[in-house]
C-alpha cells in the first residue's frame, strides 16, 4: 500500500481542538437534528466560514459516533493494590451491558497496578465516556486510558 494513501487516526480531547474544528462538529449536529437547515445557515448561525466547514467536514468525527459502528475497544485502568480490585471493574462492566474480551492484569508493584481491558459494546446503549466515567468512579482507580480501538 502507497504510504501516500495511508491515513493515520488519532484520538484528542476537545479543549485542544481549534475553534473552527469544535463549530464543524455543532454544525454537523445541527445539521443532524435539523434536515431542513442549510449549510449556509448553520455556518452563519456557528460563524464558521463554508469553506472551514468543507475542509473538516468529512475529516472530524466525534468518538461516540464512531463507537456506535465500533464493537470493541481496550482500555487501561491504573488501580491502587486492593482486595477485589478486578471483580469491582468486572461488575461495573456488566452493569453498563458490556462484554470483555481480555482481560490482563498486571503484578503490583509499590501498591499499584494495571488492568488492561478488551471490551466489545455490542448491545450496550452506553457511551464510551459513561464507560469511563463509571470506571473512574471505582475506588482506588486513579486512571483510565484507550488505549486502541477497532475501526
Amino acid at each position: 500500500m502507497d504510504e501516500k494513501n495511508v491515513k493515520k487516526f488519532y484520538l484528542i480531547r476537545e479543549d485542544v481542538l481549534p475553534e473552527s474544528v469544535i463549530k464543524t462538529l455543532q454544525i454537523k449536529d445541527a445539521l443532524k437534528e435539523n434536515p431542513e437547515l442549510s449549510i449556509y445557515e448553520a455556518v452563519r448561525e456557528y460563524g464558521l466560514s463554508r469553506s472551514a466547514f468543507y475542509k473538516y467536514k468529512d475529516t472530524i468525527f466525534p468518538l461516540d459516533e464512531k463507537v456506535e459502528e465500533t464493537k470493541e475497544f481496550t482500555i487501561i485502568l491504573y488501580v491502587h493494590d486492593k482486595v477485589g480490585m478486578l471483580a469491582q471493574v468486572l461488575n461495573t462492566i456488566s452493569q453498563i451491558h458490556m462484554s470483555v474480551l481480555t482481560i490482563h492484569q498486571s503484578i503490583p508493584m509499590e501498591d499499584k497496578a494495571t488492568i488492561t481491558l478488551s471490551i466489545n459494546t455490542a448491545g450496550s446503549p452506553t457511551s464510551i465516556e459513561d464507560v469511563i466515567f463509571a470506571l473512574r468512579n471505582i475506588d482506588n482507580v486513579y486512571k483510565v486510558e484507550i488505549i486502541s480501538m477497532s475501526m
